[in-house]
Order: C-alpha cells, then structure tokens, then sequence
C-alpha cells in the first residue's frame, strides 16, 4: 500500500496557492509533486492536492493507498463526517468521491502539521508560493 501526504496552502484566503503532495512506501519518498495554483482558499488548495495525488495514483496504476492530510475539515467532509456546505467544496468533494470509487483499497485519514511528510509537503507548497 502507497501512503500519500498532501498540503494545500494559501497566501490571504483567498489568495496565492499552492498545493503538495508525497507518495510514500515503507517510510521512503518514491513521488512528489508541487504546484502553483493561482487564487484560491485555503481548503480549495487542499482538495486539489487530493484530487491531483489520487489522478497521479491512477496513473501509475496504484490501487491501493492511504491518503494523508493536514486538513481535517476535507478529510471530515470527504469521510462524511462533516457535511460539505459550500458550493464550490461540493463539486471537489463529488470530484473526490468519483476517484475513490476507482480505486480497490482506499482511506483517507488526517494528520498533524508536525508528522514529518507533512511538513515536507508544507515546505513545498511554500516553496512554490516564494516563487510566484
């Protein structure tokens, strides 16, 4: 099983942003990724870091994983435990769920700012957002 950390970061909410995301397997980075994404929220950033791991997963034929945030809002809305209320974090959220359903194995799950990918995927987003 693949473990992915995600982040999603925003200068001003709504602001710069900027999202990350490690793949991990036995306690050792095989994948990242970092992107700018222009003007966006704070939780917008997140589910795009999401929803980009899970299509990265996809495409390198990964089935299996754990996703990992820092966000426990998505992750309570995209488990269900948190209705999802606005709008545009309804039609992430479908996205999300509409991936999930092509994979075997998946749980997503969240993660303090201090677990060590975590802080490597924060460190990307803000290394992008210095950039732009």
């Amino acid at each position: 099983m693949i473990k992915i950390y995600t982040d999603g970061a925003s200068r001003g909410n709504p602001g710069k942003s900027a999202f990350a995301f490690i793949f991990t397997e036995k306690g050792k980075v095989i994948f990242l990724s970092a992107e700018y994404i222009g003007s966006a929220t704070n939780n917008i950033a997140e589910y795009r870091a999401i929803i980009s791991a899970l299509r990265e997963a996809r495409n390198k034929n990964i089935d299996r994983v754990s996703l990992i945030s820092d966000s426990e809002l998505v992750i309570s809305q995209i488990n269900g435990t948190y209705k999802t209320k606005a709008a545009h974090l309804k039609k992430l959220n479908k996205e999300v769920k509409e991936l999930r359903a092509q994979f075997a194995s998946i749980k997503f799950s969240n993660a303090p700012r201090t677990d060590r990918f975590i802080g490597i995927a924060d460190k990307l987003c803000n290394t992008i957002l210095d950039l732009a």
